[in-house]
């Protein structure tokens, strides 16, 4: 199995251990209205699972073992779920630090610089496509301040670990004989579901595909790109027999790709004679490309999650119809596999938005950890009658008859801890 180094690391981090900047040194975050934040928490929160699917596929490139991995995850999912803490800048800032400090012996610096980064880049991509582009200067802006001030944070104190590199088992190619069509369309179905059943993560499902659906469709060369309906992008992935760096060093935008508007009116594997007419000229004379196969992968609802690109090495060919019904059956399985890996919380839970407030859901959160009406409004520097109409409203809101019964269904819906 092929891994990459992780590069997505902002540049003024590149080649330092630690930051010149000191705590003191350090730029006072942005003042934003309570309700300009109201909307940036609000946003996050209804985003929260086009947020996690972007993040998985992003993992899965990492060069990471399951442990490392794991706790990378652990990481990202902390900040996505307690994003409504931050409204107390200093304090969200302290409890990430300790929760770092769990994953201390087996993160290191650069893994650990890396989530946040990514936690910053999939958020502010959110924030474009859901905010308008004037509101989202002041949102960019206070994200920023409070990731920077995350990394500045872990930088100081987190130390680099080790990491542990696993190979991957061996994948079989498929052989080439003599058998019918369909017979060798059966087998290549069966065994490609073997591998996706047994792939332990998304990074093996999608790396394996990748590899089979090249070999076994006759191809010299293959690579997967994730394309995000969210800020109508593509960003390379993985592919086999073609240089990894190289495909993941491309990140576009659609507009700059002609085939791709094509590509994902299609739902069959298409055939594009001459490359030059659907790509811009760098990448096609970057990878020397002439004929190409492409085919799409899907979500739930039908939504174009990813495309896979297929070709002789640079060598024109022509269609084959046995070919692309072979092609089209694979990707199905694919597809199948990522509404699965990537959507499996949407599936299971397709309910699961919280119907309150950040504010109620800090309140509701606080019940359960058993603090008094008095204490919540301590806490929150509120009055006791404020706070007693928040967790009235709480009660009102999931239609519970008193608190208990709304810890419990708060904790059923992982909406507390």
């Amino acid at each position: 199995m092929v891994y990459c180094e992780i590069t997505l690391i902002p540049s003024h981090f590149c080649g330092k251990e630690e930051l010149p900047i000191r705590p003191p040194d350090f730029p006072a975050y942005p003042l934003v209205s309570r309700q300009e934040l109201s909307r940036i928490l609000e946003t996050v929160h209804r985003g929260r699972q086009e947020c996690l699917a972007a993040w998985k596929v992003r993992l899965s490139t990492f060069r990471m073992t399951a442990r490392e991995k794991q706790a990378a995850q652990g990481l990202f999912q902390y900040l996505l779920d307690h994003f409504h803490d931050s409204a107390n800048f200093s304090g969200f800032k302290e409890q990430f630090f300790q929760r770092t400090a769990e994953y201390r012996s087996i993160l290191g610096l650069q893994h650990t610089v890396a989530v946040i980064g990514l936690f910053e880049e999939i958020i502010l991509v959110l924030l474009l496509e859901r905010q308008g582009r004037p509101d989202v200067h002041t949102s960019y802006r206070w994200l920023h301040s409070l990731t920077l001030s995350l990394l500045c944070s872990i930088t100081r104190e987190h130390s680099e670990g080790r990491r542990k590199e696993r190979n991957g088992p061996k994948l079989p190619l498929p052989g080439s004989d003599e058998r019918s069509p369909r017979l060798k369309r059966m087998e290549a179905i069966t065994r490609l579901d073997e591998w996706l059943l047994t792939s332990r993560t998304l990074e093996e499902a999608l790396s394996r595909s990748v590899r089979f659906i090249t070999e076994a469709t006759g191809f010299r060369r293959g690579a997967l790109f994730w394309y995000s309906s969210l800020s109508r992008t593509v960003e390379g992935i993985y592919a086999h027999e073609v240089d990894l760096g190289e495909i993941r060093r491309i990140r576009d935008v659609e507009g700059n790709i002609p085939a791709i508007a094509r590509v994902m009116k299609e739902t069959k594997p298409l055939y594009l004679r001459e490359a030059r007419l659907y790509f811009p000229a760098h990448y096609v004379e970057k990878f020397g490309l002439t004929s190409l196969q492409t085919a799409t992968l899907y979500g739930p609802q039908r939504q174009p999650v990813a495309f896979l690109l297929l070709d002789q090495e640079g060598r024109p060919f022509e269609p084959d119809p046995d070919t692309e019904h072979l092609l089209t059956d694979l990707i199905s399985r694919v597809s199948l596999t990522l509404r699965f890996r990537l959507f499996e919380n949407a599936f299971t839970h397709v309910d699961a938005a919280p119907p309150l407030t950040p504010r109620e859901r800090e309140i509701l959160q606080m019940i359960a950890d058993g603090h008094s009406t008095r204490e919540i409004g301590q806490a929150l520097h509120l009055s006791e009658h404020t706070a007693a109409e928040y967790a009235h409203s709480v009660l009102r809101k999931l239609k519970a008859k008193n608190r208990p019964e709304a810890v419990a269904v708060g904790l059923r819906k992982s909406w507390i801890r």
